[in-house]
């Protein structure tokens, strides 16, 4: 008798792919397979090695009181782990390899958590990072059989590839909380607009000064600067030809009405790897320094816990409290090269490789000092 297609329905791949960082996705998807291979219910864990808790766990459709009590109390004593990789496991075969009095307990445990029945697959979508997929039949409810093995094993290699998606997520998203982190600590905020002035992304720092109307305004979500001949400024930079503009970008000083210190804007444009916000044409990046929420990092004060030289400690305080790579070799005076042969210095001596990564360590390590209001009404006048 030939073998049963188990191919996967079109409808639980299209579950699984339909958005492999979204949580309400993966519930969607982990109950239509818990349907497709006849469980009581289907559960994904993503957990780190050697920790206590784990990272994410997913049941929909099971009591959140039993789930709760399994985190908290079973899940650092789970004994269905450390499963070959990509390779399903039965709860018969996993029973097979142990003595008697462990049988007894395992299946004390399992009364209390999941089930009576499992079928398990372990992936490694990422460097120490596992995700446990479960599927479960309660008690009374028979064994899977062959068909229903069949069926998991031919979404074994569907789930890597959406588990490989979802740990590039969750490490983008990692990576962007640094950036957001370092960036806020300096007072930096992030706009993305077009040559139209229309404003693609903005930030939290970008939206208050928006709100404010503190030296940036939105009109019909377009851009304006409020100080006249910054704007003009603006305005010929994005008038000119994508091939013409200075790859390096330009700095605009923004006088805000009141009390509210300068603010810079340092204009670059970017070329998105896949244009498809405007077509063929060129993004441009703007960074915004809030003096007003600015953190000041000194040079003498990096020396006690980095081991820099005074030119580093420069260059590095010059960078955690806002500064661009090309306006501290400016203010230091400097050229722009001896500046990055300075950070490149910094990166190996910090363990660092990256700017956001750098900032993030400076935060954990030097204390920042906010400036008094009073220093920002002085520099404002």
């Amino acid at each position: 008798m030939a073998a049963r297609d188990e191919t996967p329905p079109a409808r639980l791949l299209e579950a699984l792919y339909a958005g492999v960082a979204d949580v309400a996705a993966w519930n969607r998807f982990l109950l239509a397979f818990a349907d497709h291979m006849g469980a009581s219910r289907a559960v994904l864990l993503l957990t780190r090695a050697g920790e206590d808790r784990p990272r994410e766990i997913l049941s929909p459709g099971s009591d959140r009181r039993r789930a709760a009590l399994y985190v908290d109390r079973y899940f650092a004593t789970d004994p269905f782990v450390g499963l070959p990789q990509t390779r399903v496991v039965s709860f018969g075969e996993f029973l097979s390899r142990r003595a008697a009095g462990e049988i007894r307990a395992i299946r004390a445990y399992l009364s209390e958590t999941v089930g009576s029945q499992i079928l398990g697959v372990d992936i490694a979508p990422a460097p120490s990072l596992v995700a446990r997929v479960r599927v479960a039949r309660l008690l009374g409810l028979p064994d899977f059989g062959g068909r229903e093995r069949a069926r998991m094993e031919a979404m074994v290699p569907h789930l890597a590839i959406a588990l490989r998606g979802l740990a590039l997520t969750m490490r983008r998203d990692a990576e962007c909380a640094i950036l957001r982190d370092a960036l806020a600590a300096s007072g930096q905020g992030t706009l993305v607009i077009d040559r139209d002035r229309r404003i693609m992304v903005s930030d939290g720092i970008a939206d208050a000064l928006i709100a404010r109307r503190a030296g940036l305004s939105a009109s019909n979500t377009r851009l304006r600067l409020a100080t006249a001949a910054a704007d003009r400024q603006l305005g010929a930079y994005l008038d000119a030809a994508p091939g013409d503009c200075d790859e390096a970008g330009c700095t605009l000083l923004v006088d805000p009405a009141g009390d509210d210190a300068p603010i810079a804007v340092a204009v670059r444009p970017i070329r998105p790897a896949m244009p498809v916000w405007t077509s063929d044409r060129d993004l441009l990046l703007l960074r915004v320094r809030d003096p007003s929420r600015r953190s000041r990092f000194d040079a003498a004060a990096l020396r006690g816990p980095l081991p820099l030289t005074s030119a580093e400690a420069a260059v590095t305080a010059a960078m955690a409290n806002g500064e661009t790579l090309r306006e501290a070799a400016s203010r230091l005076g400097i050229t722009y090269n001896t500046a990055r042969a300075h950070l490149r210095a910094i990166f190996a001596k910090t363990g660092t490789t990256r700017q956001a990564e750098l900032l993030a360590l400076v935060q954990t390590l030097v204390p920042a000092r906010q400036p008094a209001a009073a220093d920002r009404k002085a520099r404002a006048s």
